[in-house]
Parts: structure tokens; sequence; C-alpha cells
């Protein structure tokens, strides 16, 4: 079979939540946590997150969430006392410098558990997700790899990128079965060139052009005018490195990822969002939001989601219902381990 043919087989994930539909929930659990100073902000999450998943649906079926407000509400704790800690430490010189050392090495376990408790708390056809991340595994792809990467100017960034999206992919299961992705590293390395180096020279190209015949209509003297191009440069430079990498650089690599993630024989995925594109959607949702007080908060979030559902494809490979029988039935023999899990989830 042709690529052309495998490419016409993949189907968009689909989402029917609607803005008007969402907004309702939105505005109760606006007010709701206002009038609890919070409190109410955990069960708001699940009432969020169920309206989203219940909405998304592949192959005729729609993910389920099973987290409860009182699993968010220990998150939240822990995320609020651990940050009091730190605002309250944080200006003591010999606390301070510990406190930072602990909280690197805190950070993979907090990622590791809210990773894994998202992923148990959501299901499709009655089967949950999983993360099987390690301690010293997130600790390197999320703490040392992207440091490197900064250290090294960029230079091993698009062979950090490969393995640490492939360990992204590869750690999730459904049920028990993982998930698997091949990327390869000339691939991250074009996406760097065209994602990262390429959108910063252009901006970087315009701002110049623009500050030049600004300033050559202000005709500053040639010790200021040296100094303004020296002080915009210093702004400019690194905001475009980091709007690049941040946006269309990360665009990319989730396309690359995704592209090549499969589901044992059974589902193959595919991804085609469009970075100049989401980039618009991320922009035109900031200003309405801005410019509505927050009340166009629903329409943007449905709106991007959306989006994003409709580029997020999928191909099944071979008979689904045989495969969703058999992870069911391995999950009755380890229901401890599946059924209802009493995680927390950080939010940090």
């Amino acid at each position: 079979m042709n690529s052309e043919s495998n490419q016409a087989e993949f189907r968009s994930i689909q989402f029917s939540g609607r803005a008007t539909e969402y907004f309702g929930i939105w505005i109760v659990n606006v007010l709701l946590s206002l009038a609890t100073l919070g409190i109410y902000s955990a069960w708001a999450k699940v009432r969020r997150v169920t309206y989203f998943n219940n909405n998304t649906s592949m192959a005729g079926h729609s993910l389920g969430y099973h987290a409860t407000g009182k699993q968010l509400l220990i998150g939240r704790v822990i995320s609020f006392v651990i940050l009091l800690i730190w605002a309250v430490t944080g200006s003591i010189p010999f606390v301070a410098v510990p406190l930072l050392v602990v909280m690197i090495f805190l950070t993979p376990w907090l990622l590791n558990n809210s990773m894994r408790f998202s992923g148990r708390m959501t299901s499709y056809r009655n089967v949950r997700f999983n993360w099987h991340g390690t301690y010293w595994k997130s600790f390197w792809f999320f703490i040392i790899a992207p440091f490197l990467g900064v250290l090294t100017l960029g230079l091993l960034t698009p062979l950090f990128s490969k393995y640490y999206y492939r360990y992204v992919a590869t750690q999730y299961s459904y049920g028990t079965t993982r998930f698997s992705a091949e990327l390869t590293t000339g691939s991250f390395y074009w996406a760097f060139l065209v994602g990262g180096i390429f959108p910063t020279v252009v901006i970087v190209v315009v701002y110049s052009v623009l500050a030049t015949l600004f300033l050559r209509a202000a005709q500053p003297s040639e010790f200021e005018l040296l100094e303004l191009s020296i002080t915009g440069l210093i702004f400019v430079v690194p905001a475009a490195i980091v709007f690049s990498m941040a946006f269309i650089y990360r665009i990319l690599c989730r396309n690359l990822m995704v592209s090549n993630l499969v589901l044992s024989d059974v589902v193959a995925f595919n991804s085609d969002l469009n970075p100049i594109r989401f980039v618009w959607i991320r922009l035109t949702n900031l200003v309405a939001v801005v410019f509505s007080l927050g009340l166009l908060l629903p329409w943007a979030q449905v709106r991007q989601y959306r989006y994003l559902s409709k580029c997020t494809k999928y191909r099944v490979l071979r008979d689904m219902d045989q495969f969703i029988d058999d992870e069911v039935s391995i999950k009755s023999a380890f229901g401890e381990e599946f059924a209802e899990f009493e995680g927390v989830e950080v939010v940090i």
C-alpha cells in the first residue's frame, strides 16, 4: 500500500465541545472558586477536564476522566505549602541555596508523580493509561539535558530533544501495552534549523530594519545610535530565541513525536500542526481574552483544543475490539494496580 493511501486512512480525533456550552461550566467554576477562596478549584478542574475528555472521541469512543476533587485538592495543598516555604525562606542566603538544590532534586519525583496520576485518571474504553518514567531518567531529560543544551549554545539541543520526546512517548502505556516511537536525529536538527534558527534570524533582521528606519528619522548622534542598537539587540535576540524555541520548534518536535507514535500494531498516529497557524490562534486568543476581561476564555480554550484535536490523527491498523478485550481481561487480573489510584496530582 503506498504512502498516499496510508495517509488517506488517517482520521482526525473528534472534539464535539462548544464554547457556549463550556461557558456555563466555566463561569460556575470561577464563581465557586472565588466564593471558597480557591478550595473549589480542585473540583473545578475535574469538571473542566471531564468536559473536554468526554467530548474528545476516537473511533466513536470518548475519553474518560476519573480523578476526584479531593485527590486534586491534596496536590494543591502540597504545592501551596512548597511555594509558601520557598517565599518565606527564599530570601535567607544560607537557606535559599540548599532549598534550591532540594527543589531541583525533588522536581523529577513531582513530575513523575503528576504524570502517572494524570495517566491513570484518564481512560479510553474502560482501559486506563499509565506513566512508567523513572526518577533518574526524568532527572536527566527534564533537568540536566535542557541545561546542557543551553551550555552548548543549542548545538546538542536537537539531539537531546530526540531522546526527550522518545522518552516521553515510550514511558506512556495504554493498559499494559507501551507506546513506541522511532525518531531520527536528522529530523530534529532540521526542525531546529527551520523552527529555531530561521525564525530567530528573521525576527532579528526585521527588527534591525525597522529600528534603523526609525533611528534615521530620529537622527541621534553616533554614540546614541550605537548604544540604542546594542541595547535593542540585547533584548530582541533572547526574546526571538525564546519565542522560536517555545512555539515553532516545540510544535515541530510535537509533530515529529506524534507522527511516529504507534500503539503496538493496533493504532498509528499522525500530527500536522501548522506552527504559524497555532501561534496565530494563541495570539488572537490572548487579545480576545484581554479585551473581553476574561469572558472569552472559554471560547479561546475550546478554539485551541479543537485545532489540536483536528491536527492529531490516528489510523487503526488491525481489529481494535480484540485488542481492547485483551487489555480489559489483563486489567481484571491486575485490578489493584489499575483501579482507583489514590495518587496526588502536583501542580508545578
